[in-house]
């Protein structure tokens, strides 16, 4: 499985710094909010300078909905047919690719501490709420098994610091 999340790895990497809080801004768990509210952006190489990362995560089934219904609209696809395909492991998008692949996509660039924050406590790092466009009513689908586990189990260090490695290797194993 870990052949289809290259597209993700291969990207840049992007944190950001509100106020004196560093975070990693993740697709459907705030970026936009985030990108727009930065007062600085790190990317790549320059993530290094950070010292504590915070990350946001969201409950892993909202965010496969609302990452698949993002990506559809965004590609004028049909979310049925698109299920679909994910189902098949024909399809993977950064829109609802599991939130530890973008851990590990930001293990390329730093190895230091990350602390892992709910959602929610997006409210605490900035008032901006960002969004170009309102969404219709999302179409409800069955999140997939395999995207969403893995998350779950990071959900369980929620308001906990942890060295990024750490956490990437205790849930190595949970994508196989």
């Amino acid at each position: 499985m870990m052949k289809g999340y290259n597209q993700l790895l291969n990207t840049d990497c992007v944190v950001v710094r509100i106020d004196q809080v560093s975070v990693y801004p993740i697709f459907r768990v705030g970026s936009t909010s985030l990108m727009a509210a930065a007062d600085q952006k790190y990317t790549n190489r320059e993530i290094a300078k950070c010292r504590n990362i915070h990350v946001l995560l969201r409950n892993p089934e909202q965010r496969f909905i609302s990452g698949l219904n993002e990506y559809c609209r965004q590609k004028n696809l049909d979310v049925a047919g698109t299920w679909t395909m994910v189902q098949q492991g024909k399809l993977i998008d950064r829109h609802f690719a599991p939130q530890y692949m973008w851990l590990m996509h930001l293990y390329r660039y730093y190895k230091g501490t990350v602390t892992l924050k709910p959602f929610e406590h997006i409210k605490e790092i900035t008032d901006v709420h960002e969004r170009e466009f309102k969404l219709k009513k999302k179409i409800q689908v069955k999140p997939l098994k395999h995207f969403i586990e893995v998350d779950y189990l990071l959900m369980r260090r929620l308001h906990q610091s942890i060295e990024l490695g750490q956490l990437i290797e205790e849930h190595r194993n949970a994508l196989s």
